[in-house]
């Protein structure tokens, strides 16, 4: 594996907690959809107000608008990005202190190379080199796993999804 395939992986990586809280917003707003007591005043008193079969009105509003289907594919979602967390953070965790150091703070905390080089005293050209020799050794380790294939297939796609959003929204292309 390259370094700049490491490298998206990495990136990838940094934005999976974010992608997965979109996709719990996403749910939560399919789910107020159908939801039957959204909006509804109840006034607190026996037979008034209140709907009959709330769970049943909310399946069949479900069915009709095939949010079920939309559920359950953004629950695939999170699963696979979940599980695709899962298997960078150990091969992370495989890499030496120093260089999953570098690599975290680079990386996933977003520092530039001068904050990074306050937890790490060496100079930024060093701090550079090993950056590289780290993302050389995650992407040996990351091409050792039979899901590799299809983790970087993810990780490139998403970021050529996120360069395009980028450029539509400076006005650069229309998608």
């Amino acid at each position: 594996m390259k370094v700049h395939e490491a490298e998206a992986i990495l990136k990838y990586y940094a934005d999976i907690p974010q992608r997965i809280e979109i996709i719990r917003r996403q749910c939560t707003a399919l789910s107020d959809e159908v939801d039957p007591m959204r909006g509804m005043g109840t006034d607190g008193m026996p037979r008034g107000g209140t709907p009959g079969d709330s769970t049943a009105a909310m399946a069949c509003r479900m069915d009709e608008l095939g949010i079920g289907d939309q559920l359950r594919q953004l629950e695939r979602q999170r699963a696979v990005l979940l599980e695709d967390q899962n298997i960078i953070r150990g091969q992370m965790n495989r890499l030496d202190s120093g260089h999953n150091l570098i690599l975290t703070e680079f990386y996933i905390s977003h520092k530039k190379w001068h904050e990074v080089q306050q937890k790490i005293p060496y100079s930024v050209q060093h701090l550079k080199y090993l950056r590289n020799v780290a993302l050389a050794q995650l992407g040996r380790n990351l091409e050792r796993l039979p899901e590799c294939a299809a983790l970087l297939s993810r990780a490139l796609n998403t970021r050529e999804g996120q360069r395009r959003a980028d450029a539509w929204a400076e006005g650069d292309i229309l998608l």
